[in-house]
């Protein structure tokens, strides 16, 4: 008996300490609740188990890991009501549960198992909780290795979960704050920028009426020889240069400021090409990717029929997701790729893909890369607005695909991914040509 309560005592000792190394992570919240699942197994010895987090908006608990990986690549989103099934009790009462199915597994386990192949014997669920608080979650481990889970492991599990909480509220808590600081900075940067270019765009009515007194002034020969030329030059300039990009740079500035501080985003609706629209906001790009070894191929309908919407907003989507996309073909180069290659750096590692059709009233963008692809827990990440920066080699908040959705959603369109991990990845926006008026200006 001695004995036992000694290995009770040694894999709570162990399981804590894991715990309480998380609480000084600076890890995002991802990689703590994968690392929480996997000292939970660890702990009471179990083949595997679940990860759900409770999204108060939908009353849900969403699947966010599941542990061993092949079981993982098996299972798409598996998100459930909040007072679903053995997961959703123990939410709700916040009390540890045991089963055993000796007769089969309930409903909500048998959708697991017919989707994993994984057959459920026995079961332990703990809520994700500090004493005293409401759960955040739910851990839920199956197939204890050596008989059926116990008081035992139920107590290790009620401690560790403690701790582990604590953990995934601390890393929440350091997401949070660095995205606030990302904001409150971009924020700061694009207001004093739409500031300037708004004091720019003051003065471009007194040039213009310069220019014209200017023409006046020199009367006939403002169409001869080498002062025609210049005057020419001059308002061509004017024209086609400092007026729409002064204007561009203070929309531009003016759209990031109202995104750091939440505003309401009111897109000015032209109707256009937005074949054009997408080829001059990704044209920017091209430098950026080729020094990174990346190509850029547009296969655009060039003739598809105009329709409604905000230049502005629909370049700012584009830049997003091509951006990210080089991003993803960066994180696959290999770190001697440029040797083998003789250190050319003119050489072309991979490709991403911008895509544009109109088919039955829709146009929809595609940007694919041949990048790593991602989990289906990070698509839905993305999708929901979660979803921080993924790349090793290249860091940042996340906050871009955020804004891609917030864009998207003023013109009524609809955000997809196709990706699998190793496959690479599909961003695909479908915009309505006949759109309601959410948004309009």
């Amino acid at each position: 008996m001695r004995v036992l309560e000694m290995k009770k005592d040694s894999r709570l000792l162990d399981a804590v300490h894991l715990a309480t190394r998380k609480l000084a992570t600076l890890e995002d919240t991802e990689i703590v609740l994968r690392d929480v699942l996997e000292i939970c197994i660890s702990a009471v010895g179990a083949e595997g188990g679940t990860i759900y987090l409770h999204d108060p908006a939908t009353q849900t608990l969403t699947f966010r890991h599941v542990l061993p990986q092949e079981v993982a690549d098996k299972l798409e989103r598996m998100d459930i009501p909040d007072d679903y099934g053995v997961a959703g009790r123990v939410f709700r009462t916040g009390l540890a549960r045991r089963s055993v199915f000796q007769d089969g597994p309930d409903e909500a386990q048998q959708e697991i198992q017919d989707r994993s192949g994984v057959v459920v014997r026995t079961m332990i669920t703990v809520p994700l909780q500090i004493a005293g608080m409401p759960p955040i979650g739910v851990v839920q481990l199956v197939n204890k290795l050596d008989g059926e889970f116990n008081a035992s492991d139920e107590m290790v599990l009620d401690t560790v979960s403690d701790v582990s909480t604590l953990a995934v509220m601390h890393s929440r808590l350091l997401e949070h704050g660095a995205q606030i600081a990302s904001l409150q900075g971009m924020g700061r940067a694009a207001h004093d920028l739409a500031n300037k270019a708004g004091v720019v765009m003051t003065y471009l009515p007194d040039f213009e009426r310069n220019l014209a007194g200017l023409r006046v002034q020199l009367g006939d020969s403002a169409d001869d020889g080498a002062v025609g030329m210049y005057l020419e030059a001059l308002e061509d300039n004017f024209k086609d240069v400092l007026v729409p990009y002064s204007e561009r740079v203070y929309r531009y500035a003016k759209l990031i400021s109202d995104l750091a501080s939440g505003k309401a985003l009111a897109p000015i609706k032209k109707d256009q090409s937005f074949a054009k629209a997408v080829r001059v906001a990704v044209e920017y790009l091209e430098s950026q990717a080729r020094r990174n070894h990346v190509a850029l191929e547009f296969d655009l309908q060039e003739g598809a029929p105009t329709f409604e919407f905000d230049d502005m907003f629909v370049m700012r989507i584009a830049e997003n997701l091509v951006g990210n996309a080089v991003k993803a073909v960066v994180e696959t180069i290999p770190d001697d790729w440029l040797a083998q290659n003789g250190g050319d750096i003119d050489a072309t590692f991979g490709a991403v893909v911008i895509r544009y059709r109109y088919l039955e009233d829709h146009h929809i963008l595609e940007v694919e890369d041949e990048g790593p692809g991602m989990s289906t827990a990070t698509i839905r990440q993305i999708l929901t607005g979660k979803a921080r920066s993924a790349w090793i080699r290249n860091t940042g908040s996340g906050l871009g695909t955020k804004a891609v959705l917030e864009l998207a959603a003023t013109h009524d369109a609809r955000v997809s991914i196709d990706s699998k991990l190793g496959e690479g990845t599909t961003f695909r926006v479908d915009f309505p040509q006949a759109m309601s008026e959410t948004g309009a200006a």
